[in-house]
């Protein structure tokens, strides 16, 4: 069997998006697969090249507007490459618009099941206009003509108003967690525990793109200002890059708290688990809906971190409250700052929600189980996709 995964953005930019399709690629691999991927030419633009064994096609973007690419005649370069490849069945990626939507118009007969990682949402009036714009029209139209759709959590689809109406058509397949990376035997190495030595960490771990505000992290800087006023041995660490990073910088300054405050930049996947595991807190407080699950809340909880998210999106899902983690209402300094005190100084607490997260991590987001939750979903889509056909060619 053959499947095309159809992603806006795929390895090796990082992010949720390209981490979850870049798992559920290799794994379905193992499950048997044939696994091609078609994305967007952000490097050897237009090639067909290799990555992890599995042929990827980039397509030439033409402009990017708001982390959106968009390319000429897409649509008939993705029936070309349907053609070439023949795959049994297409699974695209979205809220980034347009790739997912071109791949459903040039699927034809081919069984399509697109993968909805979130809504798209936008705070600045025209930029919100634009977004319900997409929403009503292009996306929803390939909500309605997809075959099955994939959500990241039950919260999710109740959550959102543009899914509740196909959620006889929804399969739901949470993103998951590299167990084998992510896990309560972490070790802190010497060097990196010697920079922290007599500190209290909280780490958050993301985007600083001025795209993904949403993140919160100008709301985490104005609550560990506060934190830091009366426990002075507390320290900020913000692993991530992006075009808002001066940004950020300022905002330390404005807190007061700049020279408390560290940025190391992205952190490479195999050496994020040691940060995690340093923190005595991992905290990213989302403001919108557009963080449809929030998978670096479960892999600092894999090592054992307490985490605190936000009541917002898919987050509730990925951290329970008070049992996995925190949770706090979106945008509350006050809010967040009472939830940092409370994990930074009850060790009784953190300890509890760490181990149970940990656990939930062991049982519930292990990447194998879930590719073959995908698989078949995957596979039986195209059942039906067929028997339909059949049908339909008797009838006729």
């Amino acid at each position: 069997m053959k499947v095309a995964i159809v992603a806006p953005h795929f390895h090796p930019r990082a992010g949720g998006v390209e981490t979850y399709t870049l798992n559920i690629a290799t794994r379905l691999v193992t499950l048997g697969w044939q696994v091609v991927i078609v994305t967007t030419g952000e490097t050897q633009s237009g090639e067909r090249h290799s990555v992890a064994g599995m042929p990827v096609y980039r397509l030439p973007i033409a402009v990017t507007v708001s982390n959106t690419p968009v390319g000429f005649r897409w649509r008939h370069r993705l029936a070309r490459i349907f053609d070439d490849e023949r795959p049994d069945v297409i699974n695209a990626h979205t809220p980034v618009p347009y790739l997912a939507d071109m791949a459903q118009r040039a699927s034809g007969p081919i069984p399509f099941v697109l993968t909805y990682h979130n809504d798209l949402a936008k705070e600045a009036l025209l930029a919100k206009v634009a977004v319900e714009t997409l929403q009503h029209t292009l996306i929803d139209r390939t909500l309605r003509r997809a075959n099955r759709i994939i959500a990241t959590s039950d919260y999710y689809v109740r959550e959102s108003r543009y899914l509740r109406r196909y959620e006889s058509k929804i399969s739901v397949v949470p993103p998951g967690v590299d167990l084998a990376t992510f896990n309560p035997d972490v070790q802190v190495p010497a060097d990196l525990a010697r920079s922290y030595a007599g500190n209290r960490v909280i780490l958050f771990v993301g985007s600083l793109n001025k795209s993904q505000q949403y993140k919160g992290l100008d709301v985490l800087i104005s609550a560990f200002g506060r934190v830091h006023a009366k426990s002075p041995d507390v320290r900020l660490v913000i692993a991530g890059a992006g075009d808002g990073l001066g940004m950020y910088r300022q905002a330390a300054v404005a807190a007061g708290v700049a020279d408390h405050v560290d940025f190391p930049g992205y952190v490479a996947h195999d050496k994020l688990a040691s940060y995690y595991k340093l923190a005595r807190v991992f905290a990213m407080p989302s403001t919108s809906r557009t963080e449809g699950f929030g998978m670096v809340h479960v892999e600092a909880g894999a090592v054992g971190t307490p985490v605190i998210g936000s009541r917002i999106g898919g987050v509730p899902y990925a951290v329970r409250d008070n049992e996995t983690g925190l949770l706090v209402s979106p945008r509350d300094v006050g809010d967040l700052e009472r939830a940092l005190r409370h994990l930074l100084d009850d060790a009784q607490l953190a300890r509890r929600l760490g181990d149970a997260a940990a656990t939930r991590a062991r049982a519930e987001f292990g990447w194998h189980s879930l590719a073959r939750r995908t698989s078949e979903v995957l596979e039986a889509t195209r059942q039906q996709v067929t028997a339909l056909g059949q049908e339909y060619a008797r009838d006729t």
